[in-house]
């Protein structure tokens, strides 16, 4: 039997990416998930793990890579989205994990480039989800423009985490484990069905 390096953070991760699916916190169409190890070694999902797997993988098909996305274990399979998750790693050290996701619900923001507003107790303290600036995904640009985003709101994601709105793609998040970020996606995906209600009810708008 295959010997596996970080067998208890390759088995939480399973189980968030399980979850991410059966809850449709992502979807078929991607998602991809990642934990600080150690300096320059960070453990992430592999390519078309939603597409071909719906989530449901096995630990050895996790990758432990560097900051430079070289493979240090793993199958050669890495996701076009990990310059994303290596560039935040490496430049916040208080963040341990990122989580880009396609929830149900949010995908109605992501679709239109909106905010998506702090409506309940469960996001109060975590403030309005904002949009980060348009790039094509899986690009070099995209990946910088996070950053910048991330850059921008660090005193936030110091205290608490951070997430953000990719136009047109899905949502980033990241906090400083990934049971932090996990709840940060749904807590996001809560608050979004309950802000859909109040824009179609004309209670307020975010421009």
């Amino acid at each position: 039997m295959l010997k596996l390096s970080y067998m208890a953070e390759r088995l939480e991760m399973l189980e968030v990416t399980r979850l991410l699916f059966s809850r449709k916190l992502t979807n078929s169409a991607g998602g991809n998930v990642s934990v600080r190890l150690a300096e320059n070694r960070v453990l992430i999902t592999p390519s078309m793990m939603s597409e071909h797997h719906r989530c449901n993988i096995p630990p050895e098909e996790l990758m432990i890579i560097d900051y430079d996305n070289n493979i240090i274990e793993g199958p050669d399979k890495l996701s076009r989205e990990s310059r994303m998750h290596t560039m935040l790693l490496k430049h916040f050290p208080e963040i341990g994990a990122v989580i880009h996701a396609h929830p149900y619900f949010t995908m109605c923001f992501a679709a239109f480039s909106k905010p998506i507003p702090s409506v309940t107790e469960a996001t109060i303290k975590m403030g309005h989800c904002g949009v980060i600036e348009q790039a094509w995904a899986y690009s070099e640009e995209l990946a910088q423009r996070t950053y910048e985003y991330f850059l921008e709101n660090r005193e936030r994601a110091k205290k608490m985490g951070l997430e953000g709105i990719l136009p047109q793609h899905g949502i980033v998040a990241a906090g400083p484990t990934l049971n932090k970020a996990f709840s940060i996606v749904e807590r996001v995906e809560c608050d979004e069905t309950h802000s859909s209600r109040f824009y179609h009810s004309g209670i307020f708008y975010m421009p």
